[in-house]
């Protein structure tokens, strides 16, 4: 095979040692105009993840811009030594059947990556002999990633989602190196749960191995709304992270040209991105990046709410501290300087609070965050001890339970990232955190039916209060409430919440509580056909600022710290509200009874049961669009549409008066009854798209209720075909007061 780019490779060590020399913008445009040779777009397939660029011979090849208008990369070419890559941030681009110019772009990724026009394709774990055989090239199937099954090929494609080993993937740089093509791809978020819960910057040998070459896989995610990709021959140079970098120093030094807003945006994503793809330890890269931000900004400069650091008046600070909190994440030492902003948030633990040590039972068959009642203090080294047993498989420490990620924000109220896990590879592992944080044992998902339990010793932690359901009593809870932490957590069986120390000192009745959050969920549950399904109880966190909207669902669920009185008060006369309903139910949600203009509506119609079936008050008494006077509104407002579907998924609580009518008619156990039907084939198998989604509405209520509801559904704009309509016709037509 011919050496790539020769002009270049006398130049090639010096050219690594400056990470600031890359190619010439001429020579990479060339380069991707090869890749994208007839190619005018690419659908989005999957769930897509951006790939790192820092290479001094790398370049972005598709890419479409953020919210915010920085332009992220979904595929990333490289040459190195005498070979080419191209990685993929999703493993469905490399079967080349995804519609559109994809089947061209494969060809042309092969082309490029085996330098030859018709070169030996292998492929491993890759569907895609039909599309490749059809353009005439030789494929071939083959398992081993090992020298001998490489070297049978000009360029091999492989699907890089499994667990990879550390020797395979040497064989694969070895590869490379020696002048073989490579095109990969790879889910990265969705690596830990394929894996078994290991971390792919420090268990994914391939993916590790390929990092010389300035390219890799990344673990975040992107693209949710994207349509698809365009080909364009030029994108931003500041997408290559180490072009960035030597940007940032030249300006450091006063030598280069003030870097414009954009540019500091697209560079400071760039070098985010390349620094989630390192693997734990000081690397290059990180100390190219500690190097040139030098005294960027000045001292640090701490967030608070009070005072954010925003991207129009921040852009050097923020840069910085992005930086800082991307490299004290990947530290891999046992021990880190505690960061000036952990005073502000998460909080400073009190200076004469004591060191301890604890143990706690951990379940293999609960994934997720077990609590462990312990604090780990900023800066301060902690040693957690598991059974041998239990090493390397998929167990982790965390510190923090504020997971949110807040760089792609305008502006920061908190550091955008405080928390940190570690991997429990042997059976005692030493590690810190620079902001500090409630300590959990993390937990993979993959033993569902587990029977042994084990314990995780932690040592030189502080006490946090920690209240659990069943073994503690109020009268033991004015004890608990007094450990140290600044974070405090209460246990239920099916709900954890977390919240500042000073908040939940005021409460005074942690049974009654929790015994209510257990409720909630078990309502929800039991509504929705999901406490079979159960398998970890949810987790509400309090955090000062949040990564989307007022509060979002997840896990665990977040909600602002001004909401925590609101999360631990329930009395006589207050209880928590709406919006945490709200999230329980986007949790409980399922695509088939939620249709597109439903997203924000069913959860709604399930959190509303819990004001009847748990706090025993009316189910519209949450929120003022729920009431009574805004429903007959609302049907004003739909009578008068003339788009009325559109009208009907703009407004979730115009679209939730139709759910209420029906539970107003015919009860909450229709509407149970309806959401646990796809749970068996008596009434058809499960809606596959949004019009089946509909029309399954239609006739399963129809049929529970015995009535048609096709008038009811017209009434509404909410549309389904003529063959639903003709199913349900049987059946008397019911309509609500009003609906005419």
């Amino acid at each position: 095979m011919k050496p790539i780019f020769a002009p270049l490779f006398a130049l090639q060590v010096i050219l690594i040692s400056q990470i600031n020399a890359q190619m010439p913008s001429a020579m990479v445009n060339a380069e991707r105009a090869k890749i994208l040779a007839g190619v005018k777009s690419v659908p989005k397939l999957g769930a897509c993840g951006p790939v790192a660029i820092w290479g001094t011979m790398a370049f972005p090849i598709l890419a479409a811009p953020n919210a915010d208008g920085v332009e992220m990369p979904i595929a990333a070419a490289a040459a190195y030594a005498k070979g080419r890559l191209i990685l993929f941030g999703q493993n469905s681009y490399l079967s080349g059947n995804g519609g559109g110019d994809h089947a061209q772009l494969l060809e042309n990724c092969i082309k490029w990556a085996g330098n030859k026009e018709k070169p030996r394709i292998g492929l491993r774990g890759v569907k895609a002999s039909a599309t490749l055989d059809k353009r005439g090239f030789r494929v071939e199937a083959f398992q081993k990633l090992d020298k001998k099954s490489l070297n049978d090929f000009d360029v091999v494609v492989v699907d890089m989602q499994g667990v990879v080993s550390a020797e395979e993937g040497a064989a694969v740089f070895d590869y490379i190196k020696g002048g073989g093509g490579f095109v990969g791809g790879m889910t990265g978020w969705a690596f830990g749960q394929t894996s078994g819960g290991k971390d792919l910057a420090v268990s994914h040998g391939l993916n590790q191995a390929l990092l010389p070459t300035g390219v890799a896989i990344t673990d975040m995610t992107a693209f949710d709304r994207l349509p698809g990709f365009d080909a364009r021959p030029e994108l931003p140079a500041f997408m290559n992270a180490s072009e960035a970098i030597g940007a940032i120093r030249k300006q450091q030094e006063g030598k280069g040209a003030p870097l414009t807003a954009e540019q500091l945006k697209q560079g400071s994503n760039a070098i985010q991105i390349a620094l989630a793809a390192q693997s734990p330890g000081r690397n290059n890269l990180q100390v190219a990046v500690l190097s040139a931000l030098g005294n960027a900004g000045g001292t640090v400069t701490v967030p608070t709410k009070a005072s954010p650091l925003t991207d129009a008046q921040h852009g050097p600070q923020r840069l910085r501290l992005g930086m800082e909190a991307r490299v004290l994440k990947l530290a891999s030492g046992e021990t880190v300087a505690a960061h000036p902003a952990h005073e502000v948030f998460p909080g400073k633990v009190p200076a004469d609070a004591p060191r301890t040590k604890g143990e706690v039972t951990v379940n293999p068959s609960i994934p997720g965050w077990t609590s462990t009642g312990l604090y780990a203090a900023a800066g301060e080294t902690i040693t957690v001890t598991i059974p041998e047993a239990f090493a390397a498989k998929g167990y982790a420490v965390r510190i923090g339970c504020h997971s949110d990620t807040l760089y792609h924000l305008e502006k920061w109220e908190r550091v955008p990232d405080i928390c940190r896990s570690v991997s429990l590879e042997a059976p005692v592992t030493k590690t810190a955190s620079a902001f500090g944080g409630l300590i959990y044992i993390e937990v993979p998902g993959r033993e569902r039916d587990a029977a042994e339990t084990f314990s995780a010793k932690v040592e030189n932690a502080v006490a946090a209060p920690l209240f659990v359901l069943g073994k503690d009593t109020d009268a033991t809870w004015k004890e608990i409430q007094q450990r140290p932490a600044p974070w405090a957590e209460l246990a239920g069986t099916k709900m954890v919440v977390a919240c500042p120390t000073e908040v939940a000192r005021t409460i005074k009745n942690p049974t009654e509580l929790m015994t209510f959050w257990d409720a909630v969920v078990t309502a929800q549950d039991d509504l929705s056909n999901q406490t079979a399904e159960r398998r970890r109880p949810e987790r509400i966190v309090c955090d000062v600022q949040i990564s989307a909207g007022y509060m979002h669902s997840g896990y665990p669920i977040m909600v602002p710290t001004s909401a925590a009185p609101e999360m631990v008060t329930l009395n006589r006369l207050k209880w928590p509200g709406w919006g945490f309903y709200h999230e329980i139910g986007h949790n409980h949600q399922k695509p088939e009874f939620t249709f597109a203009g439903t997203g924000e509506v069913t959860n709604n119609v399930i959190g509303m049961y819990c004001y009847e079936a748990v706090l025993k008050k009316d189910k519209t008494v949450g929120h003022a669009g729920a009431s009574p006077e805004r429903q007959k509104e609302y049907m004003k407002e739909i009578k008068k549409a003339d788009d009325k579907f559109a009208a009907w998924k703009n407004d979730p609580f115009l679209a939730l008066t139709t759910y209420i009518q029906l539970i107003d008619e015919f009860g909450w156990d229709a509407w149970r009854t309806y959401l646990h039907s796809f749970a068996d084939d008596s009434l058809g198998p499960k809606p596959s798209n949004d019009d089946e989604t509909r029309d399954q509405f239609l006739v399963r209520y129809s049929k529970i209720t015995k009535k048609n509801l096709a008038p009811f559904f017209e009434f509404w704009g909410i549309p389904v075909s003529s063959s639903a309509k003709a199913e349900v016709s049987k059946f008397d037509v019911w309509m609500p007061k009003g609906a005419h």
